[in-house]
């Protein structure tokens, strides 16, 4: 795994909720090798996703990598806005991509390399 990957992990699709907007979904997933949890707002037009769909998610410092960036299908940019102690070990994280939201839910082991920072968040199917 490169230095500038924070995280590298493949989700479950568990729900599509494309009620509210016309072109954003919020998508619920869950990973069972970690068990992690996972809520991502998405342009549902650039990269559509439905229920029971797997996915691999990235996020990463920086993509200096070209490889990063031409394995990934669906790229945004954003910021590290809070992050939460948890019970049992689990934090969350909560990450804003200029208004499209994303919490995820996880062992401290795991996500623990991220920080109040940017990141970019790369998802490939």
């Amino acid at each position: 795994m490169s230095e500038s990957i924070l995280l590298d992990e493949i989700f479950t699709v568990t729900s599509v909720d494309d009620q509210k907007y016309q072109r954003v979904s919020r998508i619920t997933g869950t990973s069972a090798q970690n068990d992690m949890g996972l809520t991502l707002d998405i342009n549902s037009q650039l990269y559509p996703l439905e229920q029971d769909a797997t996915f691999s998610l990235q996020l990463a410092s920086n993509l200096n990598s070209q490889e990063l960036k031409d394995a990934a299908d669906y790229i945004m940019y954003g910021k590290v806005y809070r992050v939460e102690e948890g019970n049992d070990d689990k934090i969350s994280v909560f990450i804003s991509f200029g208004g499209l939201l994303m919490s995820i839910e996880g062992s401290h082991r795991k996500l623990y390399r991220l920080s109040l920072e940017h990141v970019y968040l790369l998802l490939r199917r």
